[in-house]
């Protein structure tokens, strides 16, 4: 409905009625901001209230207050007085000396706050004793609060009172801990819990006092629910976070329980809108992303802080750290649900089933060890509910999903065929060998190996399936339909040649080293494609050989600069090979190269080498970004280093000084030992590639005959014919500055090449 930004970063938001007038409350880096509401789409301001520089502000209200804490400077408890709101506000700073065991301490900071029903506040995180939790009554001063105790065990990061129960979030001990605060003096510890990712940020109970519900704030964090109607035991019943975002490491920061619903904070992700009514099943019905940048990572402390649904609407006031105050109006809907147990036809349960409700909304849920499931949607109307498992065949079953109700199905599966296989692989000179066997299909695979005799026996399930057979020092065999089943061979056999090559779709001993404390090195995946300025920087899908898999730098974030190389060198390194009695022997290729961004012209390379043990030489170069998988030829081994018994080839990739963005890709490895078919970038010709043409500020010009033994000369001519510059070459790929150059047509003339025109922009 409306947004406030600043001219600095926010924190956390509160609300506040009085006189019939709603206030959205924020905390700035350098003060405390007041809006009235009376149009919510038009937030008014009213008060700021000066202090520290701080990252932390937090606020929460008690009838003609507000307090606020921050975790930076000595501000105290800020105290605003909103008696006479809005024409007059004003604050002032409590700081009393506290004695706490034998030390007496001003109160300068605390983290967070919170004040409960019979209005005492519960300062969490101060700069007292061990941090743990203070405990003062406003009931008599609202402007001077009493001190009345402390529940200071450990550090506690937030806190949460009702009835005389205090939760309290001990992030550092990752638990949340439970203490009847009755008498304030002496705090009891009922119970203690570690929440699933041990760094418990805050914690909220549902209104009947029966559950509470935790974040963890980690990448990748969940809500956790759990029971607590047996204290001091706690039952896990369910876990949430967002399944778009399932890999992108999305921290979640705070939830709220309001009226059976879970509104969570999750930085990078905005709000959160969880269905709770059922604990034990944690549906999302609802999200709005106060952050939302596409070319941005989705991952660290950015975005949506907090956000207050205590408003007695429909509103949400929500805080986006570098977007500032939103004002948001929620449809609050039911969840449907969907429950029951998968069994087999023997009655016995299938855990590890998995239950997908057809549907162009994400959900997927798992079976538990006694074949349970609970899952649903945000949206009713007839489904199919599909449940598969490896072992069985897979049943579809239509339902009707209804808002706030249950639908149970009770799934019976038919657990498949099975055949025996027999495998055999021998060299072309009758050696056994030991390769990796997988056959895969879109429901699963099988990941397998002969043993030193060449032989595997297995049974499997029928099925038809794709077959690759990889062992290092041979030829990689794929056929895209295996089939098993009645009627079937049921049977491989081969004999295979020897020779280098790896599609990547099995592990076969490649080896990467990186920079210590560095992100986007190699890693073998399936890639999942990132963009910037609508260029594709990390590919999105490997090159044209058989299978899915490659190796890339980083995968699986989205936004180009999540993962992409930074902050060191990343290698990829070959198994031995063994090529001395090859007849001259080529290297064979696929590759990716992408650079792009920062603040100066781009500078990074993709590096391919080999080495034998004691000599390294570097064989190819990639500048320029490829925006394909680019097919690389026929190098010529010997024209770079002798061979050996064990060369090894290394593939180096780095983002030096004055960072960009940097991400690579490599696939279809093969060593022939004639010209390779392929025609594309044969590194056997004169060909002058110059990219980009019209150029700007330099010029990358790489040539195709990779091997020649003297540095060849070159120079710029204009139009006139007049030299404007001239240099040599001592590599097959150079960068040629062009800044000094004019606008215009020049031409660029290698010794013992065709010249090449190029225009300068």
């Amino acid at each position: 409905m409306s947004h406030i930004s600043f001219g600095q970063n926010s924190s956390d938001v509160w609300g506040y009625k009085k006189d019939n007038i709603n206030y959205a409350i924020i905390g700035n880096a350098t003060k405390t901001s007041i809006f009235s509401l009376e149009d919510p789409s038009l937030p008014i301001l009213r008060y700021e209230a000066n202090g520290a520089q701080s990252v932390w502000r937090d606020i929460k209200s008690y009838k003609d207050h507000l307090y606020v804490t921050t975790d930076q400077g000595s501000d105290g408890l800020v105290i605003i007085d909103m008696t006479n709101a809005p024409e007059i506000i004003s604050h002032t700073n409590f700081k009393p000396l506290i004695s706490l065991g034998t030390e007496v301490t001003e109160l300068q900071r605390c983290h967070n706050l919170y004040i409960d029903e019979k209005g005492f506040v519960y300062l969490a995180g101060c700069n007292i004793g061990k941090r743990g939790v203070l405990i003062f009554d406003l009931n008599i001063d609202p402007l001077i609060p009493e001190f009345k105790g402390a529940a200071d065990l450990t550090y506690s990061h937030d806190a949460f009172t009702r009835g005389d129960t205090l939760y309290a979030s001990e992030i550092n001990i990752g638990k949340l801990s439970i203490y009847d605060v009755t008498n304030k003096a002496l705090p009891v510890l009922i119970g203690t819990q570690s929440t699933s990712r041990s760094f418990t940020h805050n914690a909220w109970p549902s209104d009947d006092g029966k559950f509470v519900f935790t974040t963890d704030e980690k990448k990748g964090g969940y809500i956790d629910a759990y029971d607590i109607t047996d204290l001091p035991n706690f039952k896990l019943l369910d876990k949430f976070r967002p399944l778009e975002r399932e890999n992108d490491g999305v921290i979640p920061h705070n939830t709220h329980y309001y009226d059976g619903y879970l509104v969570t904070s999750w930085y990078t992700d905005g709000v959160r809108i969880v269905d709770a009514h059922k604990p034990d099943n944690l549906i999302e019905v609802a999200y709005y992303d106060t952050w939302e940048d596409p070319s941005a990572c989705h991952t660290g402390f950015f975005g949506c802080w907090g956000a207050f649904p205590f408003t007695g609407s429909n509103l949400i006031y929500a805080s986006d750290i570098n977007n500032g105050l939103f004002v948001i109006e929620v449809d609050y809907k039911r969840a449907c649900y969907v429950e029951g147990i998968v069994k087999d036809t023997d009655g016995l349960a299938i855990p590890n089933a998995k239950i997908h409700i057809l549907s162009n909304h994400l959900n997927s849920e798992i079976s538990s060890p006694a074949g349970e499931f609970k899952t649903g949607l945000a949206y009713d109307g007839n489904f199919i509910v599909e449940v598969s498992h490896p072992d069985f065949v897979t049943q579809n079953i239509a339902v009707e999903l209804i808002r706030g109700e249950v639908t149970y199905i009770n799934p019976v599966l038919l657990r498949k065929r099975t055949f025996d296989v027999h495998f055999e692989l021998l060299s072309t000179d009758d050696e056994p060998i030991k390769a990796d066997i997988l056959l895969s299909n879109p429901s699963f695979s099988y990941e397998m190996q002969t043993d030193d005799t060449g032989i595997l026996n297995q049974q499997l399930f029928s099925s038809d399936y794709e077959l690759f057979v990889n062992s290092w020092g041979y030829e990689n065999i794929y056929m895209p339909h295996f089939v098993i089943g009645e009627g079937a061979e049921n049977a491989f056999s081969a004999r295979i040649s020897r020779a280098y090559a790896d599609n990547f779709e099995t592990q076969l001993g490649w080896q990467v080293n990186s920079t210590q404390g560095m992100s986007g090195g190699w890693v073998r995946s399936i890639p999942k494609q990132t963009e910037y300025l609508t260029k594709i920087a990390n590919p999105g899908v490997d090159s044209d050989d058989p299978g899915n898999f490659a190796y890339v730098t980083g995968n699986g974030i989205r936004g180009a600069g999540c993962d992409d190389v930074d902050n060191g060198i990343s290698v990829l390194v070959s198994p031995p090979m063994d090529l001395s009695e090859f007849s001259s022997p080529k290297l064979n290729y696929d590759v990716w190269f992408f650079n792009a961004g920062g603040s100066t012209p781009v500078n990074d390379t993709l590096v391919v080498k080999l080495t034998n043990g004691q000599t390294e030489v570097i064989v190819d170069k990639i500048f320029a970004t490829t925006q394909v998988w680019k097919k690389v030829r026929n190098i010529d081994v010997e024209s770079f280093i002798s061979t050996t018994d064990s060369l090894r080839l290394l593939v180096e990739v780095s983002d030096v000084n004055q960072g960009h963005l940097v991400e690579a890709g490599f696939d279809n490895f093969f060593v022939t030992e004639t010209i390779s078919s392929i025609k594309e970038d044969v590194h056997t010709s004169n060909t002058v590639h110059v990219y980009p043409n019209p150029a700007d500020n330099q010029i990358i010009v790489e040539l195709e005959d990779k091997k020649f033994i003297k540095p060849l000369k070159f120079r710029i001519l204009n139009i006139l014919g007049v030299i404007v510059s001239y240099g040599t070459f001592d590599f097959h790929t150079v960068h040629i500055n062009t800044t000094p150059l004019t606008s215009g047509l020049y031409l660029l003339d290698i010794e013992g090449r065709s010249p090449v025109k190029f225009i300068k922009q």
